[in-house]
């Protein structure tokens, strides 16, 4: 008999038909499950049967029918070292982050703080590191505690909003087809109080050792800069400047579908946010947010940017976390972001790779 006897789905506010997004599913974005009402579980029980799911391939084939995504509510999750264990079951190799614009701080093996940028400041619609070459397949997040209002992570249909963007606006979609997308992130040499704001030392410095001289540290940040760029600018300043251009618009290979995976949305979000939709592109945060281009370098039109955006926020499903709540994303197939609140919010993150390719590149036409 499944593991799945063990839980039961319900439902919350929000959530979407999957039809909409293209799959020919039908059922409820994203997956919700609960443990039913005569298993009470343990840890090492819900550890347990999370690993027997994932291991016979059941659970991930219920979360694909369901969008890319499953809510977990009701375990004993308390700790990060209980989330880490739990995450953990599902089975993934742990993602090396290369190149990481948020500050993080690493609480358990593979675990690390979502994001400490300031509360008050919202974080749009993104696939993790969906501007880079180097990205996790899927994400894992866990709450510990619970904010007094707001907080909530929305969670975006990637295959959704390709979808609506091709109706709406087909000829947006081609030039991101033929062209690309190009992201710009600048790295000082301080962390600063914002959702981008790591040091050059903290997004590239992993094997930069105390005792390092001037030339030793560039050299090992450019090393590692390298593994995903080759375009990048030291500045009088000592900050850096790395440049990656990248395809957006591509093939979720599980489903077939045609699917949105970058940073766009949230790169627009947070210029205008900022005020930083103009040269040299410093916010009122002091630190730097250059909107995204096509990958020639020409100005996307500001049209399809705010239509980018307005339709992901559109589309997104609020999950409104209860303490010990586990979410599994397919960050091929579901954008998230995040909503400013008040209290005490720990919401913890892990980024996973998978064995198995799962999203490829559309040919291009090389004569357009």
């Amino acid at each position: 008999m499944s593991e799945l006897q063990y839980f039961e789905a319900f439902t919350f506010d929000g959530q979407q038909d999957t039809a909409n997004f293209g799959l020919d599913t039908g059922e409820l974005f994203p997956l919700a499950l609960k443990p039913t009402q005569t298993w009470n579980p343990t840890l090492g029980e819900s550890i347990e049967i999370i690993k027997k799911l994932s291991e016979s391939g059941e659970l991930f084939e219920r979360v694909q029918r369901h969008g890319g995504a499953v809510l977990i509510r009701g375990l004993p999750i308390k700790t990060a070292q209980d989330y880490s264990e739990v995450a953990h079951a599902f089975g993934f190799p742990a993602h090396e982050e290369v190149g990481r614009p948020p500050i993080r701080t690493v609480l358990a093996k593979n675990v690390k703080t979502a994001n400490e940028g300031p509360p008050e400041l919202p974080i749009w619609p993104h696939n993790e590191y969906g501007w880079s070459t180097i990205n996790p397949s899927w994400l894992t997040f866990s709450c510990l505690d619970t904010p007094d209002s707001g907080g909530e992570t929305p969670i975006i249909s990637s295959l959704g909003l390709a979808r609506a963007l091709k109706e709406e606006a087909p000829e947006f979609i081609e030039k991101l087809l033929q062209k690309g997308v190009k992201y710009v992130y600048r790295y000082g040499l301080e962390d600063v109080r914002s959702n981008t704001g790591t040091s050059v030392i903290g997004a590239y410095g992993q094997h930069v050792q105390p005792g390092d001289d001037k030339e030793t540290i560039r050299k090992k940040i450019e090393e590692e800069v390298r593994r995903h760029s080759d375009l990048f600018e030291w500045h009088e300043d000592g900050s850096l400047s790395v440049t990656h251009i990248v395809p957006i618009i591509r093939k979720h290979d599980d489903t077939g579908l045609t699917t949105w995976f970058g940073n766009v949305t949230s790169a627009w979000g947070r210029s205008t946010y900022h005020g930083a939709t103009e040269p040299p592109y410093r916010g009122d945060d002091d630190s730097y947010h250059p909107p995204p281009e096509y990958g020639d370098g020409t100005p996307i039109e500001k049209k399809y940017l705010d239509l980018a955006l307005a339709l992901a926020e559109s589309l997104q499903v609020l999950v409104k976390w209860q303490v010990g709540d586990i979410v599994l994303l397919d960050n091929y197939a579901v954008m998230h972001s995040r909503s400013p609140w008040t209290g005490k919010r720990t919401v913890l993150a892990a980024l996973w790779d998978d064995t198995r390719v799962r999203i490829t590149d559309y040919p291009r036409d090389e004569s357009a």
